[in-house]
């Protein structure tokens, strides 16, 4: 057996409490290697008297729990194991892996393999100093994220371009949709009168949260330049409209998360003006990161204006990439940390908003963002704590920084399967199964409910212009999003036919129904009904049936409860042929919604870029 393929760690993803009595492990071998993996668990302190009238006593050889382990995820490298130990009474836990095939039997354990002989003694297979430790399960170690999460479908507007909702007003805007290209200096008009004329649109599709991009006080029209936390920007209202604006989508049930950008500032905040005017005089100096105190701050202005490119080897103070109008805020400082702890509480205990995005967050200090979840969480427990990491963030889902991450990590192996206009890496079905089955086992259970799942966003090409225009293409593209688990997300327009790649993803809104694509917005509003009707949709269980190299097509299997729903995507263009799997064979599934789909003795017929979703009741 190659042990150097056997990989677990105890207190990570492969180890981690669910709640005060249970626990999920994990483990990973060989791909094909080991037919059987059995867990053994007990409590260390399972001591019982020897019964011979001596005051010694025997660890409780008994006690010991044999639980079976199932392959949760086969990648092409590893098979992951998976099982629950459950009523753990006194919260401690020693266990060890028994794994087989037909040529070996080992224990594994925190110091390595140990070869299982038939004359070997239990003293010697049940030795705990061998055996992995899961210490102590402590009630405010263990990660929680508001229960309503995992259950609602997000939908992210872009305000500046979304709708202008008092178009009589005499803001100097450019006429609506009137360019595609983005610009931070160019805009439309969009407002929060705009958003909440729309609340009504939006619950109509299903929708049960908004997350708005930066809408503080900003001078361009992205507004990730903030010179006023505490002030909604003119361009978009004022913060009694805000106001409105929550109480409306609250009488609608829908959530309200805001985009925090703590990560850095706008050149004309007050505090860097003051370093600008003082110098180290200022009392702000230490709230950034001055490189040279001795070399002037600002590169150059133009006409008043700070333009954003800056040669790295001159720009004197951190910033947001390299962008000299935005300087990095030193987050450890304690002005800079009690002032922007302070805006987060304020907009949750003024405001009632739901939950904060958190711009940029994997720059930001661990230490800040434990601090950030404390004082957020004092004022409202089920606020939702939404990072921005493009990359595996499980270091921050540990239960003391976010509730959850944008899945990143989930919409690009959605690009490399349908995209097929990106320039990157193309994904067969195979390459497919195994990049979503290492995403799966990347996080435990428990937090893969509640990410934020997404394929697009303002910072990407949009869904239709990776399928190169394909509406087949996306139909797929959403079904695989609305049957995955996680709180999927929408990005604005895209229900309706709204395109654009890398620099024209913020374009203005169709609101012109017949410039929509109706009948697109009709399958996206189904397929939300469908995932808030159905627990097995949005359940982390999640089964491959089904993968076909060659004729891109896969078949998963998501359950809950007696719910098994199964779901067939053809990512090709020709018919296809598949056979019927054996478990449903004979068995009357009810369809909940199918294109191109046809069941023929033992064969599924499946046109080009076909798909259906089954239920079987058990």
């Amino acid at each position: 057996m190659n042990t150097a393929a056997i990989i677990h760690e105890s207190k990570s993803a492969q180890a981690y409490a669910v709640d005060g009595r249970t626990l999920h492990i994990r483990v990973k071998t060989a791909k094909g290697e080991v037919t059987k993996s059995t867990l053994l668990a007990v409590d260390p302190f399972n001591w019982i008297p020897r019964g011979d009238g001596s005051p010694i006593y025997d660890f409780d050889i008994q006690s010991i729990r044999h639980i079976p382990m199932k392959v949760e995820q086969s990648t092409r490298e590893y098979d992951s194991w998976f099982c629950e130990v459950g009523e753990i009474d006194w919260g401690r836990t020693k266990y060890c892996f028994i794994l087989e095939n037909k040529e070996e039997k080992i224990l594994w354990g925190c110091h390595g393999a140990v070869s299982i002989q038939k004359e070997m003694k239990k003293e010697e297979i049940y030795n705990l100093s061998n055996y992995f430790n899961y210490p102590y399960i402590n009630e405010e170690d263990i990660y929680h994220a508001p229960q309503w999460v995992k259950d609602i479908v997000w939908y992210q507007i872009f305000p500046e371009r979304f709708c202008n909702g008092t178009p009589d007003d005499e803001r100097d805007v450019l006429p609506w949709g009137s360019d595609v290209v983005d610009g931070a200096e160019k805009k439309f008009g969009g407002n929060l009168e705009g958003v909440i004329s729309k609340l009504d649109y939006l619950k109509e599709m299903g929708i049960g949260g908004i997350y708005l991009n930066p809408i503080f006080s900003s001078p361009s029209s992205h507004k990730y330049d903030i010179q006023d936390y505490y002030k909604i920007d003119l361009d978009f209202g004022n913060n009694e409209i805000f106001s409105r604006l929550v109480k409306e989508a609250h009488k609608r049930n829908i959530r309200i998360m805001l985009d925090a950008v703590f990560n850095h500032c706008g050149y004309f905040h007050p505090f860097w003006q003051d370093v600008l005017t003082n110098g180290k005089n200022s009392k702000y100096y230490e709230c950034f990161y001055i490189v040279n105190p001795d070399k002037p701050l600002v590169y150059r202005e133009e006409n008043g204006e700070i333009p954003n490119d800056c040669p790295r080897d001159v720009l004197n103070y951190r910033t947001f990439a390299y962008t000299q109008n935005m300087p990095k805020w030193n987050t450890g400082h304690p002005l800079v940390r009690e002032y922007l702890l302070d805006v987060a509480c304020y907009w949750i205990r003024e405001y009632g908003i739901d939950g904060w995005r958190l711009d940029v967050s994997n720059e930001v200090s661990h230490d800040f963002w434990r601090e950030f979840r404390k004082r957020v969480k004092e004022i409202n427990p089920d606020t939702y704590i939404l990072g921005e990491n493009w990359d595996n963030s499980y270091p921050w889902l540990r239960g003391d920084q976010f509730d959850a991450v944008m899945n990143y990590e989930f919409a690009v192996p959605v690009w490399n399967f349908f995209g097929k206009n990106r320039g990157g890496e193309d994904y067969t079905a195979e390459d497919f199964q195994n990049a979503i089955g290492n995403l799966l086992i990347e996080y435990p259970q428990n937090v893969t409910n509640n990410l934020l799942t997404l394929i697009e966003s303002h910072d990407t090409s949009r869904m239709l212009e990776l399928v190169g225009g394909n509406k087949q293409v996306l139909r797929l593209a959403y079904l695989f999003l609305m049957t995955f688990p996680g709180s999927p997300c929408i990005y604005y327009g895209s229900e309706v036919g709204l395109s654009g790649g890398e620099h024209s993803n913020r374009q203005c809104m169709i609101w012109e129904e017949n410039e929509q694509d109706r009948e697109l917005l009709s399958d996206i509003t189904k397929m939300i009904t469908l995932r808030k009707e159905h627990e097995a949709l949005r359940a982390a269980d999640f089964r491959w049936k089904y993968c076909s190299k060659e004729m891109n097509t896969i078949v998963y299997e998501k359950k809950a409860g007696r719910e098994r729903i199964y779901v067939i995507l053809n990512n090709s263009e020709r018919i296809v042929q598949i056979p019927v799997l054996k478990e449903l064979d004979g068995k009357k599934t009810e369809i909940l919604m199918s294109d191109g789909v046809k069941e023929k003795k033992d064969i599924w017929e499946i046109k080009a870029y076909g798909f259906s979703m089954m239920l079987l009741r058990e």
